[in-house]
C-alpha cells in the first residue's frame, strides 16, 4: 500500500457534456473554385473566430479539422449552462460565417453546426473524452442545412425554454439503433439575472403537522403504558427520517436515551446486525466479541438497560468471536438451532424495552432488514403493547411489520411546499416559484429542497416564472440523482473524499479513509470532511465519534455513481486489500465480501464470504447465510483453474448442504442435490482427505430419499471412515450406521456399529460434537438404539439396561436434544410393550421440555403418544383427539420418521373407536410405503395387525394366514426374534 497523495487520483470520470460539431458546405468545389492562399487565409480566420465564439461562451475548442472543427462545452472544466452556452455558440457561429461571407477578399463559406449533450467518460489527464456526444453532434451537422443548427433531443430538453425550436423530423443517424429527433433553433429568448449567494442552512421541517400529531398522539399513549409501533412508509426522499427527527425535536428527545436502530443494503446477509450496530456503539465492540455474558449484562445495566442473566447469555453467545463450533459441522437435525434464535430475538426484545422510562425506539429502512431482525420486530411490536414503548419504523414499502400501524407519506401539497420553500429560501420566495418546485417534484421534499436550494444559489429577483425551468434544465437537472450530483460538484477538492468514502459504504470512518490517503490528501482531509459537512453531503455518524455517513442514501448513490467502474474498482480493490491485512476485521465479514468481489479478488471475496455465512449458520440464521453462500458461489465460479478452488468448492457445498436442509428440508431436491455432488467431487479427487469431510458424508446420507439408500450409503460411510485417525470421526460414522440399520431391520449389524462406536467414546468431545451431528448425544442415541434391536430380537434383559443408561446419560448431559432424544426411544421402547402408563408419562415429560425449548417436532411426537397411551387405556375419544393434533402437527412440520409406528398407533385408536374398517386403511398405506422405502423393522408387526383386522371383519381365512406368513418370514429374516414368536402365535392360535 506504497504512493503518495496520488492514491487519491481518479482514472477519469463521468459527467454530462455538450459537444458542438461545425462542417463548412462544400469545401472540395471553394477549394478548387478559389485561390489556394485566399481558401487556406479564409478557413484560418473562420477557426479562429469560431473558437473565439467558443470560448467567449465557456467552451474548449478541442479539435480543427481542417474544413470543421468539435468544441466542447462543461470539458475540461466544469461551466454552468453547458447545454445552453453550447446552443448559443453554435448560433453565433453561423451568425459569423454569414457576415464573413460578405466581406472582400474572403471566400464565401456556408456552415452546417450539430450541437448533441451526453454523459462521457473523461480521462485523468484531460486528453481523452469517449461518449456519444461528439459522434451524435458530427451525425447532425450532416443533416443540417447550410447555415443552420440541429439539435439533438437531450439538448433540446435541456434548453427548450431558452431557445425557440422547430421540430423537423426524425432521422436515421448512422451508427444509431434508434431514430433521432432534429431540433433546430431559432432565436434566442429573454434571459435572466443570477444570484450566486449561497442559502441559509437549518431550515425546519413544514408540511408534516399532520403525520407529526399523529405519531405525537402515539408517544403519549405509549408514555400511559399502551405501547405503540407506527411504520412510517413512502418513498426514498419523502421525508420519512425527517418525520422521526422532526419527532425527537419536538418532544426535546434529542439527546435522550431513545434506541436508534439502523438497516442497510450491504449488511442484509449479516443477521441483527442493526441490533449489533447499537450495540456496538453503546457499550463497546470489544464487550461483544468477547462473549462473556455477565461482562456484557453489568455494561449493559451501566447505559440503563437492565436484563436478565438469560438474556445476556444468549446475546453475549450470538456475538461472541470466538466459537467451538464449526458451522459445516452443524446439522439441520440439531434441535438446539430454532431455540437459540428465539432466545436471542428474546433477549433482543427485552435488551431493546429495558427500563421502566417511556421510550421510543426508531427503526430506520426496514425494507434493508435481515430475516433474523425482521422476526425480531414482530416479537418487539408485540411486546410493546404491555410496554411504555413507541416502536417507529421507516420503509419504502410493505416490508415493515404487518402488525405496526401504517402512517404512509405522501408527497407534499401546495400548502406544505409553500412552507418549505420559503424555510429554504428565508422568506416568500419569488412568484410562481411554489407551483414551478411542485410541478417538478411531485411533491417529494428531499427533491423540493434540494431544487429550492439551486435555484435561490443561482437568482437574485424575482423574474417570471418560466425563467425558472430555464435556470433547472440549464443546468442539466432532470432528476432528484441529478441535483445531488450538482450538489457534490460545488464541494471542490473534497469531491474526491467522498467519492472514495461513497466506495466504503454510506457510513465510514475516518481512519479507514486516512489510510487510504497518503501526503496532501491525507493532510487535508479534516477540511474536506468539513466542507462536505458545510455543504450538506455528509453528517457525523451515529454508530463512532470516528463514523461519518453520507447524508441521505441517495447522496451516497449519486455519488458513488458518480465514478467511472474502473475507478470504483480500483478504490474497492485497495479497501479489499487493507481488509485482508487486518486481524482483527473492521467490518463485518460480508461487507468484506462484497468489497472484494467488486474488486474482482475472487479468492478473498470467497473467503470472506464463507466466514460470513459460518457465521450466520452459527447463529441459526439460514437465510442470511444463503445469502453469503451465493455470492461465494459466484466467486469461486470466477477462480476457474486456481490452485484452491476444488477445496473452496467442497466447503461451500457443506454449507450450502447445512442451509438448504434447513431451510427447505431434508427432503428437498436441491438438498440432496447438494450433497450428491460434493460426494462426487470427492471420489473422483484421490487426494482429499475424506476423514476432514465427514460432514458431507452425514449430509449425504442424511438426506437419502428412503431407508434402503441411506442404509448403503451408511455402510459406504463406515467403510470410507474406518481408516480415520480421529476416532470421534469413526464413531459418527458408526452412528450413522447404527441409526439406519435398525429402520431396515438389520440389527445384527446396528448392534455391532453401537458397540463400536461407544467404544470410541469420550464425553469432552462429545460436548462439542453433539451439536455437530443430529443434535444429540451419540452414546445416548446408540444406547437408545440398541434397547429397541434387543428387544425385536427377544433380548429383553439387555434391552431394559440400555434404555435404563439411556434415559440417565440423557440427564447427566442436562443437553436438551439429547434428553428429548432418550426420552423418545424409551416412549417407543415402551408403546412397542404396550405399557400404556410409561408411555404417558415419558410423554408428558418430553412435552415440557418440548414445550420450554420451542421444539415443535418434539410437541408433536408426545402428544401423539400421549394421545395415544390415553386412547388405549381410559379415554378414547380425549386420546383420538390428542393423538390427530400430534398428527396434524407432525405433517406441518414433515418430520415423521417413524410411519411404521405412528401408523400402527393410528389403526389401534380407530379400532378401538370401533371402526375397524377404518383402522385397516392406515396399516395398508404403512406397509406399502414401508416395502418402498426400506423401513422394514415394524413390517412383521404391521402384517400381523393387517391379519387381526381382517379377520374381524370377516375377511377370507386365505388372505389373513397369508399375512401372518409374511409376518413370520419379515421377521426370522431380521433376526427380530420377538416379532417373530408374536407371528407364530397367533398363526397357531387361528389356522392351528
Amino acid at each position: 500500500m506504497k504512493g503518495s497523495d496520488s492514491r487519491i487520483q481518479l482514472g477519469g470520470e463521468r459527467r454530462q457534456v455538450t459537444a458542438v460539431f461545425y462542417d463548412i458546405v462544400g469545401s472540395t468545389e471553394l477549394l478548387l473554385s478559389n485561390d489556394p492562399e485566399k481558401y487556406l487565409r479564409s478557413i484560418a480566420s473562420l477557426h479562429n473566430s469560431s473558437e473565439d465564439i467558443i470560448r467567449r461562451h465557456g467552451g474548449n475548442l478541442s479539435r480543427r479539422l481542417g474544413d470543421g472543427g468539435c468544441g466542447y462545452f462543461g470539458y475540461p472544466a466544469q461551466v454552468e449552462d453547458a447545454a445552453e452556452m453550447a446552443v448559443q455558440a453554435a448560433l453565433e457561429l453561423i451568425e459569423m460565417a454569414t457576415r464573413q461571407s460578405h466581406r472582400p477578399r474572403t471566400v464565401p463559406f456556408k456552415l452546417r453546426v450539430g450541437v448533441a449533450t451526453s454523459v462521457v467518460v473523461l480521462s485523468s489527464d484531460g486528453k481523452d473524452i469517449v461518449g456519444t456526444a461528439p459522434i451524435l453532434a458530427a451525425r447532425l451537422q450532416a443533416e443540417a442545412q447550410p447555415d443552420t443548427v440541429l439539435v439533438a433531443e437531450a439538448t433540446y430538453q435541456l434548453t427548450r425554454n431558452r431557445f425557440d425550436y422547430t421540430f423537423l423530423r426524425d432521422a436515421a443517424l448512422k451508427g444509431f439503433s434508434e431514430p433521432s429527433a432534429l431540433w433546430q433553433p431559432l432565436a434566442r429568448s429573454p434571459g435572466s439575472l443570477r444570484d450566486r449567494s449561497n442559502p441559509a442552512r437549518g431550515a425546519p421541517m413544514g408540511g408534516r403537522e399532520k403525520e407529526l400529531a399523529r405519531l405525537t398522539i402515539e408517544w403519549n399513549a405509549a408514555c400511559s403504558g399502551t405501547g405503540r409501533s407506527v411504520a412510517v412508509t413512502g418513498e426514498a426522499g419523502i421525508g420519512k427520517s425527517r418525520l422521526v427527527a422532526e419527532l425527537r425535536r419536538s418532544l426535546g428527545r434529542e439527546n435522550d436515551a431513545d434506541i436508534l436502530l439502523q438497516c442497510d443494503a450491504r449488511m442484509t446477509g449479516e443477521p441483527m446486525q442493526p441490533l449489533i450496530g447499537f450495540l456496538e456503539a453503546s457499550v463497546g465492540k470489544d464487550v461483544l466479541q468477547r462473549g462473556n455474558a455477565p461482562q456484557l449484562r453489568e455494561a449493559l445495566h451501566g447505559i440503563g438497560l437492565p436484563v436478565d442473566e438469560r438474556a445476556a447469555r444468549a446475546i453475549a453467545t450470538f456475538t461472541g468471536g470466538d466459537s467451538r463450533r464449526k458451522a459445516g459441522n452443524i446439522q439441520v437435525a440439531d434441535l438446539s438451532g430454532e431455540a437459540f434464535r428465539k432466545d436471542v430475538i428474546r433477549a433482543a426484545v427485552q435488551i431493546l424495552c429495558a427500563g421502566e422510562a417511556a421510550k421510543l425506539i426508531v427503526i430506520e429502512d426496514v425494507h434493508w432488514a435481515d430475516s433474523m431482525t425482521l422476526t425480531m420486530l414482530e416479537h418487539l411490536v408485540s411486546h410493546a403493547r404491555h410496554r411504555p414503548v413507541l416502536v417507529v419504523q421507516t420503509s419504502r414499502g410493505p416490508t415493515a411489520v404487518a402488525a405496526a400501524e401504517s402512517l404512509p407519506l405522501q408527497g407534499l401539497g401546495t400548502a406544505a411546499m409553500k412552507s418549505l420553500v420559503a424555510s429554504v429560501w428565508g422568506g416568500a420566495p419569488p412568484a410562481g416559484l411554489v407551483s414551478f418546485i411542485l410541478q417538478q417534484c411531485d411533491g417529494l421534499p428531499l427533491y423540493a429542497k434540494e431544487l429550492a436550494l439551486l435555484l435561490r444559489s443561482r437568482h437574485s429577483v424575482a423574474p417570471a416564472a418560466a425563467s425558472w425551468t430555464k435556470l433547472l434544465v440549464e443546468e442539466g437537472v432532470s432528476s432528484l440523482n441529478d441535483l445531488l450530483a450538482v450538489k457534490l460538484a460545488k464541494v471542490g477538492s473534497a469531491r474526491r473524499v467522498a467519492q472514495l468514502a461513497s466506495v466504503i459504504g454510506r457510513e465510514f470512518s475516518v481512519s479507514l479513509l486516512n489510510r487510504l490517503l497518503d501526503g496532501a490528501a491525507a493532510a487535508s482531509l479534516e477540511a474536506d470532511l468539513a466542507a462536505l459537512v458545510a455543504h450538506g453531503v455528509i453528517e457525523q455518524g451515529a454508530t463512532s465519534n470516528d463514523a461519518f455517513q453520507f447524508r441521505h442514501v441517495l447522496q451516497h448513490e449519486a455519488t458513488y455513481g458518480s465514478l467511472l467502474r474502473t475507478d470504483r474498482r480500483r478504490f474497492h480493490k485497495r479497501i479489499a486489500q487493507l481488509l485482508s491485512e487486518e486481524d482483527v476485521p473492521s467490518v463485518p465479514p460480508a461487507v468484506a465480501a462484497w468489497q472484494c468481489a467488486e474488486a474482482g479478488l475472487h479468492l478473498q471475496a470467497a473467503q470472506f464470504a464463507m466466514k460470513a455465512a459460518e457465521a450466520c449458520v452459527l447463529r441459526s440464521a439460514m437465510r442470511e447465510a444463503r445469502q453469503s453462500l451465493d455470492l461465494c458461489a459466484r466467486e469461486i465460479a470466477a477462480m476457474r483453474r486456481h490452485v484452491d478452488r476444488r477445496p473452496f468448492l467442497l466447503d461451500l457445498l457443506q454449507l450450502q448442504g447445512v442451509v438448504a436442509t434447513a431451510l427447505e428440508g431434508e427432503g428437498s431436491q436441491l438438498a440432496r442435490r447438494t450433497y450428491a455432488r460434493a460426494i462426487s467431487l470427492l471420489k473422483r479427487d484421490g487426494s482429499a482427505n475424506r476423514e476432514e469431510r465427514l460432514p458431507l458424508y452425514w449430509g449425504w446420507w442424511f438426506t437419502a430419499p428412503n431407508i434402503s439408500l441411506q442404509q448403503s450409503r451408511a455402510r459406504v460411510l463406515v467403510s470410507d471412515m474406518e481408516g480415520a485417525r480421529d476416532p470421534e470421526t469413526r464413531l459418527q460414522a458408526y452412528h450413522c450406521g447404527w441409526a439406519t440399520s435398525f429402520h431396515a431391520g438389520h440389527h445384527d449389524y446396528c448392534l455391532d456399529c453401537v458397540g463400536k462406536g461407544i467404544a470410541l467414546y469420550d464425553a469432552e468431545r462429545a460436548l462439542r460434537n453433539r451439536a455437530f451431528y443430529g443434535g444429540h448425544d451419540a452414546k445416548v442415541c446408540g444406547l437408545g438404539e440398541s434397547a429397541l434391536s434387543y428387544l425385536l430380537t427377544d433380548a429383553h434383559e439387555p434391552s431394559e439396561a440400555a434404555i435404563r443408561q439411556c434415559l440417565e446419560w440423557a440427564d447427566r448431559t442436562e443437553h436438551v436434544g439429547s434428553m428429548v432424544h432418550a426420552l423418545y426411544y424409551g416412549i417407543v421402547l415402551r408403546r412397542c410393550q404396550q405399557r400404556y402408563e410409561d408411555v404417558h408419562s415419558l410423554g408428558e415429560r418430553m412435552l415440557a421440555l418440548a414445550d420450554e425449548n420451542g421444539l415443535v417436532a418434539s410437541q408433536a411426537r408426545a402428544n401423539m403418544y400421549c394421545g395415544w397411551a390415553e386412547a388405549m387405556a381410559s379415554s378414547p375419544e380425549r386420546g383420538a383427539a390428542r393423538f390427530e393434533e400430534g398428527l396434524r402437527l407432525q405433517k406441518l412440520t414433515g418430520t415423521d420418521d417413524n410411519l411404521s409406528i405412528h401408523s400402527d398407533m393410528h389403526s389401534e385408536i380407530l379400532e378401538r373407536m370401533g371402526d375397524p374398517g377404518a383402522a385397516v386403511v392406515p396399516i395398508e398405506n404403512a406397509i406399502a410405503l414401508g416395502r418402498k422405502s426400506g423401513q422394514w423393522f415394524w413390517l412383521a408387526e404391521l402384517y400381523r395387525r393387517r391379519a387381526h383386522l381382517r379377520l374381524a371383519l370377516g375377511d377370507a381365512p386365505a388372505r389373513a394366514r397369508r399375512d401372518l406368513r409374511y409376518a413370520l418370514q419379515s421377521a426370522e429374516t431380521q433376526g427380530a426374534e420377538w416379532l417373530a414368536k408374536r407371528a407364530g402365535h397367533d398363526l397357531r392360535h387361528h389356522f392351528g
